[in-house]
């Protein structure tokens, strides 16, 4: 479980808060809003990168962070290297097995192991940000946009590890611009100014008006001659589950 409760934090001339929520293992919340709505500070208060000014946050949960900037997540030379500190203190042999089932779940291959972080493209460099993060096994899995510059196949390794971590009761608190989405959120926060304009289903949320209000309605299925969903269909895949 992580609450917040009445939190303030300042960054310059931008207010976050008062905010307000309790965030549930098992579930997958949704963040949303316009670009400056406080989206990735929320992440970052949660994670503990930043300390609110006021308010309390609470937290007994194990959690890790897939930073927006990707490239954030590392700093060693090879992969390997990096799954090396972040398994620090399990064998050499399990240490490189708990990698490649990591990568392999996000459909990188082990190849990947012997490479430098920095010389993958940006969407390889997004899914090995994750399968980092997972390394620690949390309780909740925070990832900021990190649906963007994914091609299809990304996506879908995306969404199909979204639904894994559900089944597993893993918490995930992810930010996206992406409606396409919606069906595998238990719960949408709407960002607005710093503060939480709405919070509810994702029924609720399309129903009201917020994804079109709020967003620009990502339209990249289009590159892939994939139908795109509208407002109303979205509804109704949500409500047959």
């Amino acid at each position: 479980m992580i609450e917040l409760k009445s939190v303030i934090a300042r960054r310059g001339s931008f207010t976050f808060g008062p905010f307000s929520h309790r965030f549930e293992k098992g579930r997958t919340i949704m963040v949303m809003g316009e670009n400056g709505a406080g989206k990735t500070t929320l992440l970052d208060v949660i994670s503990g990168m930043t300390i609110p000014d006021s308010g309390e946050l609470v937290s007994s949960a194990r959690i890790s962070y897939a930073p927006q900037e990707s490239d954030d997540s590392f700093f060693l030379p090879t992969v390997l290297d990096e799954f090396s500190y972040s398994l620090r203190g399990k064998r050499k042999d399990e240490l490189k097995e708990i990698a490649q089932k990591l990568l392999s779940s996000l459909s990188l291959s082990q190849e990947f192991l012997f490479k430098s972080p920095f010389s993958l493209s940006g969407g390889e460099k997004r899914l090995l940000s994750i399968a980092l993060a997972l390394a620690s096994d949390p309780d909740f899995l925070l990832l900021d946009e990190s649906l963007s510059g994914l091609d299809y196949k990304g996506y879908k390794t995306l969404r199909n590890l979204l639904v894994i971590l559900h089944k597993e009761k893993k918490g995930v608190i992810l930010i996206t611009h992406d409606p396409s989405i919606l069906d595998l959120a238990d719960e949408v926060i709407v960002m607005r100014n710093g503060q939480k304009e709405f919070s509810g289903s994702p029924s609720l949320a399309m129903e009201k008006d917020f994804v079109e209000k709020s967003f620009t309605y990502l339209k990249s299925m289009e590159l892939f001659s994939m139908p795109i969903l509208s407002m109303s269909e979205l509804i109704e895949r949500r409500r047959n589950g």
